[in-house]
């Protein structure tokens, strides 16, 4: 009896116990409910406010500059611009017994054999017309005195008399392309082309075919007659371009390359000669560089303000061994160099447009304190 009054009495116990546990729990559970929903009240009621230590900290309103040398080295896109298709007349009557065409025609060197006699390629400055001898004179004499000259044989450059040098170095042509000469100029030897070297397009004085002087025995693509930067931004100095390996002088304020000489060289290298037309019209790759490198003053792209083309402003927050008057809040006057990174890389001026020295300036002016500026242009 005791063991079951025992055990009843545990469990008694037990039961109790759990009976005053839930109310425990509930309460816990109903104080939790009510500090949630208090502070659920007080994100939805009260107006926002950042903690103090939050506080958006003082904008910034000036930032370094730097010195850095400038070589203005850039890859760029260039699009030629070319000239029409050009017929190409021959001055030789009879049937074409050799060709050699399909290797391109290069000036001093022949081009094709009618009957026994080789026709020779020349770019003289204007086409040639004419039988030539010792003292004949006029322009294409001196067209072909400079030509020979420039193929490296004797003759009279800048004259436009047929001299005895002018002899010597003809008959030397002819001899070296096959045929026999006395030193005069047959006309029916010749064959006129636009530059020195050209790539032909359709040919006519095929082996076995016959051919006449004054009519066409073929046809060359047009030479490039310009060279334009895509989307290029002019410089205030002479710049060096280099395209498919040939270099030249790009001018300053241009975006553009017109020199003749210069194009012929990119028109005569084999990467253009080989390149296809609707590759040529896209454009292909370029770079651009200054002769000399330059010193610049780097600073963010933000400070410079008054744009207008190459030309802005910007304004000094502090800055040493300056003179003139100048104060360090004041606008001065930069050409835009160029930019890389975020930053503007410019060249500043005083009121006289001379240069002033970068070093000058170390800090720059950014951000609300350029807002009413006036470049004072």
């Amino acid at each position: 009896m005791r063991g079951k009054q025992g055990l009843r009495s545990k469990r008694e116990r037990t039961k109790g116990s759990r009976a005053r546990t839930v109310p425990v729990v509930w309460l816990l559970l109903a104080v939790i409910t009510v500090a949630a929903l208090t502070v659920w009240a007080c994100a939805l009621w009260l107006p926002d406010r950042a903690p103090a230590l939050l506080g958006a900290g003082g904008e910034a309103t000036s930032a370094p500059a730097g010195v850095q040398e400038y070589s203005g080295g850039q890859q760029v896109t260039v699009v030629p611009t070319m000239s029409a298709d050009r017929e190409l007349i021959g001055n030789a009557t009879g049937t074409v017994t050799t060709d050699w065409s399909g290797e391109g025609l290069t000036s001093g060197r022949r081009a094709y054999r009618v009957n026994d006699r080789m026709v020779v390629a020349l770019a003289t400055a204007s086409p040639l017309y004419r039988d030539l001898k010792a003292n004949d004179t006029g322009d294409d004499v001196r067209a072909l005195n400079d030509e020979l000259n420039r193929l490296g044989y004797r003759s009279s450059p800048g004259s436009n008399r047929y001299t005895w040098r002018t002899v010597q170095g003809v008959s030397q042509l002819m001899k070296d392309n096959g045929n026999t000469s006395d030193g005069s100029l047959a006309l029916a030897d010749t064959l006129w082309i636009p530059s020195p070297q050209v790539a032909v397009g359709s040919w006519t004085a095929s082996q076995g075919l016959s051919v006449t002087a004054g009519s066409s025995v073929g046809s060359i693509g047009g030479t490039i007659v310009k060279l334009a930067i895509k989307n290029g931004q002019p410089s205030d100095r002479d710049r060096t371009i280099t395209v498919l390996g040939q270099s030249g002088t790009l001018p300053a304020g241009a975006t553009e390359v017109t020199d003749a000489g210069f194009c012929a060289k990119v028109a005569a290298t084999p990467e253009f000669t080989g390149m296809p037309k609707d590759a040529r019209s896209t454009g292909f790759d370029a770079t651009v560089t200054l002769p000399e490198p330059i010193r610049v003053l780097r600073v963010p792209s933000g400070a410079v303000f008054g744009i207008d083309g190459q030309s802005g402003c910007i304004v000094p927050a502090s800055s040493k061994g300056t003179s003139g008057g100048r104060g360090s809040d004041d606008p001065v006057r930069v050409t835009i160099i160029g930019g890389e990174l975020g930053a503007s890389l410019v060249s500043p001026t005083d009121a006289s447009g001379a240069s002033i020295d970068p070093s000058s300036i170390t800090r720059v002016t950014i951000g609300r304190a350029l807002d009413g500026l006036s470049c004072g242009r």
